[in-house]
Formats: C-alpha cells, structure tokens, sequence
C-alpha cells in the first residue's frame, strides 16, 4: 500500500487512535476501580478478538459487551491495577479505515498477602488491529505481549485463577 498522505486528517486520525491506546488501558483500571465497565467496552468494535495466548489463556472472539467479564474475571484478585501506557505509539495505517497500534505499558497489579500488600508488574507491548466506525476509531483486535514480570510472582498465579491458601 503507498504510504498515507499526511496531511490534517491523518495527524488528527494518529491522536485519536492515540488516545484510543491510552484509553484502553485507563478504562480498565476504572472498570476495576468503579464496577462501571462501560467505558472500556466501549474501545472496542461491536465484534472483538482478545488474544492473551502469550499469558496462557485462549484467544476469544466476542460481543464487546463481553469483554468486561473477560477482565472481571482475570483482575478479580486484585484490588487495585494501573495500566502505565507509552503515550507515543507506532502506527501503521493499512487505510484510511484501518491501522495497527503498538503500544508499549506497565501493568500493575496489586493484591493483599499476609497482611501486606503486594505488586506483580508486566511489562508488555499492546498491538491494536483499529478501525474507524461511525463511533469514532474502535478496537478491532488486542494482542498482548509480555515482555517482562516484575515483583511478587504470586500475581501471575492469581492472574491464571489460583488462590492463596
């Protein structure tokens, strides 16, 4: 594909999707914090695929809907996480309707053992398959990518479902 003029519209397409990245990371941590998912569900496209497989868990294709019980359910361990996300990200536009972000973010988890609270940290690159809607620019596909953990390991034991005895 020839490269995207760049012009007004495509700077104003690059911070949007942009602040959509951000976005993504920032609702989660609102969703958990709050109970209201609907500011994440909302970063996605009507039909979404979660590719978490390099953390160990299956790839999903679902309702965006669907998608808060998907982080409800892996972050229920937690009483607190913080998506740290770059906010300079590579963008590569397929089409004017169409990109791939990479985004690289700190996640913090944090959970309660022995009476102390704990940190267990990621560090991974985000890659966003975007699309323009009538909404605004949307999430299509995430894949995350661990590139490295940080802290108390026990936080990837509560991640993948176990429990502290």
């Amino acid at each position: 594909m020839p490269m995207r003029e760049k012009n007004l519209q495509y700077l104003l397409d690059w911070t949007s999707i942009q602040d959509l990245a951000v976005e993504y990371g920032q609702a989660i941590d609102h969703g958990r914090d709050t109970g209201d998912w609907s500011r994440w569900a909302n970063v996605f496209t009507d039909e979404v695929t979660a590719d978490y497989t390099r953390l160990g868990f299956d790839p999903l294709t679902l309702k965006r809907e669907q998608m808060p019980d998907v982080a409800k359910g892996a972050l229920k361990a937690f009483h607190r996480v913080q998506h740290a996300t770059a906010n300079c990200v590579g963008l590569r536009f397929q089409s004017d309707s169409h990109a791939e972000v990479m985004a690289y973010a700190e996640v913090a988890h944090y959970f309660h053992a022995g009476g102390d609270q704990h940190e267990w940290t990621i560090v991974a690159r985000y890659t966003f398959s975007v699309e323009r809607t009538p909404d605004g620019w949307k999430i299509r596909k995430v894949l995350l990518d661990p590139i490295h953990y940080r802290g108390n390991r026990v936080g990837k034991d509560l991640l993948e479902g176990k429990t502290l005895i």
